[in-house]
């Protein structure tokens, strides 16, 4: 799904708001302040922690007045990498850090207090990804396009149903964790 498609897909989830998609609930004067060109237009802040490591950031890639942070942007890049295999990183794809953007609002929105995403695996080195178990050969961890992730005080389900609300990329639900990536649109279950 290309930028715009992507841009307008977040708008049609004020319809959604008011009937409780995902559970997620919005009051109707929040919803009537959404649109899509003032969503897409503020500051996107990310709020994030590694569970390997216990970092955590608050990264604001976009600023409304200045585009996309370039400083920020490596943060993001730097939080997300293979800690595990010589701190390696690569660079992740934006449209991975709008669509985390994009769900962790939503449940700001929806009155959910300080939803942080914890992120359990996001950039994976060939030589790491193939020692683990089941995961895909040509998995898009490997070319910054996936991550691993919970979400405080949202729980699996909730996750699964904003995901596919978007229906941007993958999304494999596990039991602690959901997998989300920006590759062809496709579901699973781990």
């Amino acid at each position: 799904m290309d930028r715009r498609n992507f841009l307008k897909k977040f708008v049609g989830v004020g319809a959604l708001y008011t009937t409780g998609a995902a559970g997620l609930l919005l009051p109707k004067d929040v919803v009537a302040a959404t649109s899509m060109a003032d969503f897409w237009s503020r500051d996107r802040t990310i709020n994030c922690k590694r569970a390997d490591t216990g970092e955590k950031h608050e990264i604001r890639f976009f600023q409304q007045q200045n585009g996309y942070d370039l400083d920020a942007y490596r943060n993001a890049c730097w939080l997300m990498r293979d800690a595990k295999d010589g701190n390696a990183m690569v660079q992740i794809d934006v449209g991975l850090l709008n669509l985390m953007y994009a769900m962790q609002e939503w449940a700001r929105q929806s009155g959910r207090s300080n939803p942080v995403i914890t992120i359990n695996s996001a950039y994976r080195t060939p030589r790491r990804n193939a020692t683990i178990e089941g995961a895909a050969r040509n998995s898009l961890h490997m070319r910054g396009k996936a991550v691993d992730f919970t979400m405080r005080g949202v729980g699996i389900g909730e996750l699964e149903q904003m995901a596919k609300y978007y229906n941007v990329g993958g999304i494999g639900i596990y039991n602690s964790f959901v997998h989300l990536d920006t590759g062809r649109v496709r579901h699973w279950r781990g």
